[in-house]
């Protein structure tokens, strides 16, 4: 009898223990002793077998009852031992689920760290390439101002030179235009030119011939009967030289007169008077009068006292 009672104690007390609050933390301890206890239960049963002729019919239900109270909180700790493994379980998964998106977070935020540190590298190097494109470009810029001025200084040496081979092509031709025509003078001329009676000089860029005022006129200012072969020579030699001039410097006090003739002469001989030029006679200033300007003198070469000179240029 002390020992029913001491193990309806203990049931009693285990049961007490499941309907207190906080009971699912000693649900596992609860689930360590139900072996036991159903160990001592079998027990009971055993012992209430061998004493059931001496047990009085109460204390038996007593027992039975308390065996099935057992039982059943027994069932209701483990259904809820069973509903703590099953919020423990979606705790634990929760948890996981959040671990798993705090790796998620931790790794985008490595990536987006490592991207910008890209970004930043990509950067420097982009602005040390633009400062070497800025160099490069500065360097070029000097180059081009300094080919720039070259060119300048070379084109202004080239228009030089072709100005001075412009001119020495004119002087060159020019030079072959008066040795052509003094050679032609002198093939007209002839025996003219050997005898004397006439010189052929180059003056100046010009071809002088001069000949004795006596050669051309005589004493009435009237052209002489012998001088016709000089004149013709004369007309032939510009109707050759289509761009020459002749220019007429007669001396004398009628130079005037005589020029008219010698101009009206070559005329006759097809010499048009518009290749012909007769400069002014200078007139000698009266006695105190002041001097007033006149044409300019003519170069000492170009002048031979007593002499007429027929002076060709070629344009």
């Amino acid at each position: 009898m002390s020992v029913s009672r001491g193990i309806n104690s203990r049931i009693k007390n285990a049961w007490a223990g499941l309907a207190e609050p906080g009971a699912l933390r000693v649900l596992s301890h609860a689930v360590a002793l139900a072996p036991r206890l159903i160990v001592h239960i079998a027990s009971i049963a055993v012992i209430a077998g061998l004493v059931s002729a001496c047990v009085p019919a109460t204390r038996y239900e007593e027992a039975k009852s308390a065996g099935e109270v057992e039982l059943a909180g027994r069932q209701r700790a483990e259904a809820e031992l069973r509903a703590a493994q099953e919020q423990l379980a979606q705790a634990t998964a929760q948890l996981n689920q959040r671990e798993q998106k705090l790796s998620e977070t931790e790794q985008s935020v490595s990536e987006s760290k490592f991207e910008n540190s890209v970004a930043v590298k990509e950067r420097d190097e982009a602005t040390g390439m633009v400062d070497q494109l800025r160099g490069e470009l500065a360097r070029v810029g000097d180059n081009l101002r300094s080919y720039a001025k070259q060119k300048a200084e070379l084109e202004k040496s080239l228009d030089a030179a072709q100005q001075r081979k412009a001119e020495l092509e004119k002087n060159e031709a020019h030079t072959v235009a008066i040795a052509r025509l003094t050679r032609d003078l002198t093939s007209a001329l002839g025996d003219r030119v050997t005898s004397g009676d006439v010189s052929i000089d180059v003056q100046g860029g010009r071809v002088v011939i001069s000949a004795p005022t006596e050669l051309w006129f005589d004493d009435g200012g009237a052209l002489r009967g012998g001088i016709d072969g000089v004149l013709a020579a004369i007309s032939r030699v510009l109707t050759l030289h289509t761009d020459s001039a002749l220019e007429l410097r007669v001396p004398g006090p009628d130079a005037d007169k005589r020029s008219a003739v010698l101009v009206s002469a070559l005329g006759a001989r097809g010499v048009a008077a518009s290749r012909i030029g007769v400069p002014p006679t200078p007139v000698a200033p009266a006695i105190g009068a002041a001097p007033e300007s006149a044409p300019a003198a003519r170069p000492p070469e170009l002048s031979k006292p007593g002499s007429v000179e027929l002076s060709f240029s070629v344009s």
